[in-house]
């Protein structure tokens, strides 16, 4: 109930109280809709209906009792269209009027002062103001007059600036109630406009945006404005200019009127046509006003990356993922994410650079820079790996800039050979001279070392995971840190580095040699027993482990186990974990198939890992069968001769065999060096060289020495508390899709969260799903925060505002291209893949 209603009622009451009987002429209507309702306690309303002799009849039995009872009679007439048929009525009470005009200044003085109250009074004369706007006013600090106040619902003229650009919703309203002068009075002092009153809502919408937003924008530069924009008015008194900055500002963080400002900035940015000359990179750094600013800001960047790449280029890219043109667009959030990365990969391959060639030192030193302290030179790998992921993920356009950050990509490509090349040469040159002899672990040693102790005492998980090498499982562990207590150390495989050798030598036992299996395959002899395969794997470790053993796939696990896997995990000692193999997969040279796959099976990983600890587990080792180089196809100068003889297994990065040529090609060497003793030979090219092998993946290749495919990670996890496994849902959510449809590849949701209750609360990683057909249709690339390039996964965190709400972040997705049409729907998961909040019948309608 508004202001004036409540005066309403109050003053009618006071009538009646006064005179028992009131008789209401109302000839201009005002009250109609009110008196419909209207009730007082202890009175009877009657109201009069198109009939005198019906309206009389009712109200006779309270004229004629002894008692005269409390009576309200409303007639919307004037008094002599009654004919005086209410002339006993009114002679035994009282006969009012009502002005509404009066009314609301009465009602309203108080609120609004005695200048805007009369001011409104003139526009309830006017007939542009009814009892239900004058209801609609909101009143306090900043209060205006006049009937715009009432129109847009605010009498702020910061909120009626900002209801007024959001769209045409009220455009009819004000050109009814002839509210335009009003209007650009109200706007033209506030901010300082030049707005004219002449102009349609629509032109008028669009002259304001243009002043605010170029007076936003111009502020927003660190130095002088483009020329053309010097002779351009905007609001120069600091008082306008800072409510000029404060109405954008909000209006763009608004997610509910994004899509208004995105429209009209676009519209005003064509009309400025400001050129990439005009708008150098230190210029427009910080802002966020124009879409065409932030695709120059972009370009630039890109291309000054490709010049010189710097540490605040990459912070720019990164700071970028969370503007509002990254989070309306979100192919321009995937576009930084992806110059952000190239970025980092220049410049690690710088440092790496100079500190290769500066460095002498042993095989166990080069082992230790690669995998130890803040900056390993392992990063050099994940950058790359992380490059590699999003070029595969991106839609790619025919356009300018496109084919500049293609050229950026190539760039970081090409270094990433160059300098992992390098380092893989210097230190297999290192490793040979120091009779491939380090101080590191050694994987024949892992179960002994790592596994045995304390498995009588605690519940143990022991994980393979075939392909992880180091830097993937540094990664892996950062991400775990939140709820276990991780260590992450190196060790060095078994040579040839390939899984029938790799896998194998994670097993106990005492003497371990590598022989032929045949076939132009190899195995490992275990103290006499030959080790071929995954079955022979699991039935050697159930004899030699001397506790209850369970052996499980990693898809055993997920999305939930079944009770006969659960059971079995809660009663073993040893539960067996293994990864599905995706050697085959890799080699098979589907490349963006087996990078997505080998990046999202971090995540599963640390879903695993939580289903694991939630069932009991207390203590995990993970360990791989190899590492890998996952690069370039070779050009001609980079594929050798292999050494021929007698040829037991041959590879791209690896030759065993007896005999053959000697070159200056390859490093050859004994087998029976690296501990695994075998009277066979090795031979593998230096640097990143390959052999020339029939078929084969182009891309992905180990079986050799470099440092990513001889270094492997070990993990050993302890779970913090069991109940982190399970997840914090203390939170109340809300998902906001950036458009109503799916229409291209790159999709945006916003997540938003509040405190269920005042207790403490952590935010929980998520993770977001678009789904069609029961099925996951696409891929996280990209947050404004957040972003956990392992997994996918996103961290989110509480408000800096004490509010116990989570500061917003918009997620970026890759949808599949291959996605059906029809109905999809959005998921909100926590890292355990339970569903936290859903966004049912979105249509999914992408135009390839």
């Amino acid at each position: 109930m508004g202001i004036v209603t409540e005066h309403l009622i109050s003053v009618v009451s006071k009538h009646v109280t006064d005179h028992g009987i009131v008789v209401w002429y109302d000839p201009e209507r005002h009250y109609s809709n009110f008196a419909e309702s209207f009730e007082l306690p202890g009175t009877h309303i009657a109201r009069f209906r198109d009939s005198f002799f019906e309206l009389r009849h009712e109200i006779e039995t309270l004229l004629s009792g002894a008692e005269v009872g409390r009576l309200v009679v409303y007639v919307p007439l004037d008094q002599a269209q009654t004919h005086d048929a209410l002339i006993e009525a009114g002679a035994a009470g009282a006969v009012v009027r009502l002005p509404l005009a009066i009314l609301a200044r009465e009602a309203l003085r108080a609120f609004v002062g005695v200048k805007n109250a009369a001011a409104l009074e003139k526009e309830v004369e006017a007939g542009k103001l009814s009892l239900e706007d004058l209801d609609r006013l909101e009143l306090g600090e900043g209060i205006t007059k006049g009937v715009v106040a009432v129109i847009l619902g605010s009498g702020n003229v910061q909120d009626i600036a900002l209801r007024f650009l959001s769209g045409e919703q009220y455009d009819a309203e004000i050109t009814n109630k002839n509210a335009n002068a009003e209007l650009a009075m109200l706007l033209n002092s506030g901010f300082e406009a030049d707005i004219s009153a002449a102009d349609i809502p629509s032109e008028m919408r669009y002259g304001f945006a243009r002043h605010v937003l170029v007076t936003e924008f111009l502020s927003s530069l660190s130095g002088p404005p483009p020329e053309k924009l010097s002779a351009v008015k905007t609001a120069e008194k600091p008082a306008t200019k800072n409510a000029c900055i404060a109405l954008v500002t909000e209006w763009r963080n608004r997610q509910d009127l994004r899509q208004s400002y995105g429209k009209l900035a676009d519209a005003v940015s064509a009309q400025l046509r400001l050129s990439k000359s005009e708008l150098p990179l230190d210029l427009i750094a910080e802002s966020q006003t124009f879409r065409e600013g932030e695709k120059v800001l972009c370009s630039t960047v890109t291309a000054t990356l490709l010049d010189e790449p710097t540490e605040e280029l990459v912070t720019i890219a990164q700071k970028r993922q969370s503007s509002f043109w990254a989070e309306h667009s979100p192919d321009v959030q995937a576009q930084w994410a992806l110059i952000a990365v190239a970025g980092q990969l220049l410049l690690e391959a710088t440092r790496l650079e100079g500190e290769i060639k500066a460095k002498n030192m042993s095989a166990s030193a080069w082992i230790g820079a690669y995998t130890a302290g803040e900056r390993p030179w392992c990063l050099l790998d994940t950058h790359h790996r992380h490059l590699e992921r999003r070029y595969h993920n991106f839609d790619f356009q025919s356009g300018d800039d496109d084919e500049q950050l293609t050229l950026l990509v190539a760039r970081a490509r090409h270094r990433y050979m160059e300098i992992a090349g390098m380092l893989s040469d210097k230190f297999l040159r290192r490793f040979r001279d120091d009779n491939f002899r380090t101080q590191v672990l050694s994987q024949s040693d892992i179960y002994e070392r790592e596994v045995r102790p304390e498995l009588e005492a605690k519940k143990t998980a022991y994980v393979w995971v075939d392909a992880l090498r180091f830097e993937m499982g540094r990664e892996l562990a950062q991400s775990l840190s939140a709820n276990f207590e991780v260590n992450c150390e190196p060790a060095i495989a078994g040579v040839p580095t390939i899984t029938e050798i790799g896998m194998a030598a994670l097993l106990p036992g005492n003497e371990k040699q590598v022989t032929s299996a045949g076939s132009g395959k190899l195995a490992l002899s275990i103290d006499g027993v030959l080790v071929k395969d995954r079955k022979d794997r699991v039935s050697l470790l159930q004899t030699k482990a001397d506790v209850e053993l369970l052996a499980v796939k990693l898809e055993d696990l997920l999305p939930k186990p079944k009770k006969k896997t659960q059971d079995g995990i809660r009663n073993a000692k040893l539960i067996l974990m293994t990864s599905q193999e995706i050697d085959e997969l890799c080699e098979g040279d589907n490349v963006p198939f087996a990078r997505s796959r080998m990046d999202s099976i971090l995540h599963d990983l640390h879903r695993a890992f939580r289903v694991l600890a939630s069932l009991g587990v207390q203590r995990f080792i993970v360990a791989a069968d190899h590492g890998y180089i996952f690069g370039e196809d070779l050009d001609e100068s980079m594929k050798v001769d292999p050494p021929r003889g007698e040829t037991l297994d041959l590879h791209r990065r690896v030759w065993v065999g007896r005999g053959g040529e000697l070159s200056e090609s390859f490093l050859r060497a004994k087998l029976r060096d690296f501990g695994l003793g075998s009277d066979l030979e090795i031979a593998t090219p230096w640097g990143f060289g390959g052999f020339k092998v029939p078929g084969g993946a182009k891309a992905f290749s180990h079986g050799g020495l470099s440092l990513q495919e001889l270094v492997i990670p070990v993990l050993t996890l302890i779970p913090l508390d069991a109940s982190a496994a399970l997840g914090d849902t203390k939170f109340e959510w809300t998902l906001v899709a950036g458009s109503k449809t799916i229409s291209t590849r790159f999709f945006s949701v916003q997540v938003k969260g509040a405190a269920a209750n005042f207790f403490e609360s952590t935010p929980p990683k998520v993770r977001i799903e678009v789904r069609a057909d029961g099925k996951a249709v696409s891929i996280p690339v990209s947050a404004s925060y957040g972003f956990e390039e392992a997994t996918a996964d996103v961290q989110l965190r509480l408000s800096e505002d004490e509010s116990r709400t989570i500061e917003p972040n918009t997620i970026t997705l890759l949808i599949d291209e291959n996605a059906p049409r029809g109905t999809a729907s959005v998921h909100l998961l926590d890292a355990l893949g339970v569903e936290l909040k859903r966004l049912a019948k979105i249509e999914l309608a992408i135009s390839i």
